[in-house]
């Protein structure tokens, strides 16, 4: 991966895109994400696309928020998108989970993304009574450059950790915070709600919303409506930054229902249904499909700049 992609596709275009896609991100406001941004958070995504590309040669991505016995589709969908698109790139990548998210996930990946079948191969299963060996292993052998949380839950100033409806669900997750001083990397977090791991980086904007905060954070956080939603916007900017469109072969509905065949369940309703957070499915379609035609010119143009530099002997 060329670490200087970001610095060469960020133009006005690619400037103007980041600032139209971050405001689409948050612009239905679902919990609060909005009213975070508009109270002074802002370049989050330019920020955590630049960090993307310039340290995306291993790309651990850790996803799994549970719902009882289950696991949400917020958050792996995120992660398949993420990694499809970084392989692209040809960067490794590691998808990371706990024990049964990373068993739902093994089997949900050959449908939900036409290279699914290699990707199985990337996945870490990390068993909660030996999560901290685990990860220290993995850290040593992967060698991360960047670590990317998507959706996972984070502790709060009790110690707990606790979803939407303030229930505990500590005995059901892992404590992914225990990763954060082992890695030498930058790193991400993809959250939409207050309760996840990275949400600790803008506590003070979240003070007035009816949510149990997470204290930990990350050295980048993006917003979004739906988590998922703010991978899928990661990789439109980043798109346009190199000149070749990361979301090629992604299918959402293919992810979701291969996702859901595997148990993965809707984290607001939480029924079996191919669905993100309780929104209609033609809801997060138009979502991709948007960000996707934001992106289009702006790739474009980004190609033929590739290409002029490449026939000059510039790259």
């Amino acid at each position: 991966m060329d670490s200087l992609a970001f610095e060469k596709g960020l133009r006005p275009s690619t400037a103007q895109l980041a600032a139209q896609l971050e405001a689409l991100m948050v612009a239905g406001n679902l919990r609060g994400m909005g009213t975070v941004r508009e109270s002074g958070y802002r370049g989050f995504l330019r920020d955590s696309t630049q960090a993307l590309l310039r340290n995306g040669a291993r790309v651990a991505i850790v996803s799994g928020f549970p719902v009882g016995d289950q696991f949400e589709t917020d958050g792996p969908a995120g992660a398949i998108a993420v990694a499809n698109g970084l392989k692209q790139l040809g960067s490794e990548v590691a998808l990371v989970g706990a024990a049964p998210y990373a068993r739902a996930l093994c089997e949900a990946l050959p449908s939900a993304v036409a290279d699914g079948n290699h990707l199985v191969e990337t996945i870490v299963s990390i068993d909660k009574d030996q999560s901290e060996a685990q990860l220290k292993e993995f850290v040593r052998d992967f060698k991360p450059t960047l670590v990317i949380f998507i959706e996972v839950p984070g502790m709060n100033s009790d110690g707990a950790y606790r979803n939407m409806r303030f229930e505990d669900i500590s005995e059901q997750t892992l404590s992914w915070e225990i990763l954060l001083p082992m890695v030498a990397c930058p790193t991400i977090a993809i959250a939409d709600g207050g309760n996840e791991l990275g949400m600790g980086l803008v506590a003070s904007h979240l003070e007035q919303l009816p949510i149990a905060c997470a204290s930990a954070s990350t050295d980048h956080l993006v917003l979004a409506d739906v988590s998922n939603w703010g991978a899928y916007a990661l990789l439109a900017l980043a798109s346009a930054c190199v000149g070749e469109s990361l979301l090629e072969g992604f299918e959402l509905t293919a992810c979701l229902n291969a996702l859901v065949e595997a148990g993965f369940v809707d984290g607001v309703t939480r029924c079996r249904v191919a669905t993100e957070d309780g929104l209609p499915l033609a809801r997060s379609e138009s979502f991709i499909q948007g960000v996707q035609a934001l992106a289009a010119p702006v790739i474009v143009e980004q190609h033929v700049m590739n290409k002029d530099n490449l026939a000059a002997g510039y790259v």
